[in-house]
């Protein structure tokens, strides 16, 4: 297994090497998705005027970050670059690369945005994939590294969406929905506004 890991790591950099040109087309795509989930969530949040969504995120963000740092405690791993002695296409620096904690908040990003906006949060799965992808390209991670982080991110961002949508909770931010400023909200039935707090 280890053997694949590192084969498709050593690949996939002969392959950027080969192909300078596409190298800050990844970095730039990459940096343009990170950048898209804070700002679409914000975005999308005050349009609904909803509050879930983005304190689920936050919340999985925080748990996703612990877990992060506790599987690196726990197992350490040279970073790509490291092991295979070249140097990463992204300036980084030589420490633990399990597990990818930037694939894993990409994909707290994505779960969250799915279960609150179904087909518009696919956007988000995109952003995900091409997070995963960047961060094995410039060899700053393997691809176990991108599966893993991917898994506890989805784990994390689904448990905090399943209780931000607790009775208690959807109580707390019905309230609080109604205080919000009205600018871009977006007028909601209630018995719409109950399904999507359920």
């Amino acid at each position: 297994m280890t053997t694949f890991i590192d084969g498709a790591s050593q690949a996939l950099h002969g392959f950027a090497l080969a192909n300078p040109w596409l190298t800050p087309i990844v970095i730039w795509v990459t940096a343009a998705f990170l950048i898209l989930c804070p700002v679409g969530f914000l975005g999308l949040s005050f349009w609904e005027g909803r509050l879930r969504p983005g304190v689920a995120a936050l919340l999985g963000l925080g748990v996703t970050q612990e877990v992060c740092h506790l599987l690196g405690r726990v197992t350490y791993q040279n970073r790509p670059f490291v092991v295979m002695h070249f140097t990463p296409l992204f300036p980084h620096v030589a420490n633990n690369s399990f597990p990818s904690s930037l694939t894993a908040f990409a994909a707290v990003a994505a779960v969250v945005g799915v279960l609150a906006w179904r087909r518009v949060g696919m956007v988000f799965v995109v952003g995900l994939v091409v997070v995963g992808f960047g961060c094995v390209y410039v060899g700053v991670h393997y691809p176990s590294d991108v599966i893993v982080g991917a898994g506890v991110g989805v784990v994390s961002g689904w448990v905090t969406w399943v209780i931000t949508g607790l009775p208690p909770v959807a109580r707390v931010f019905s309230r609080l929905e109604r205080r919000l400023p009205r600018g871009g909200r977006r007028r909601v039935p209630p018995r719409v506004a109950a399904r999507a707090a359920s």
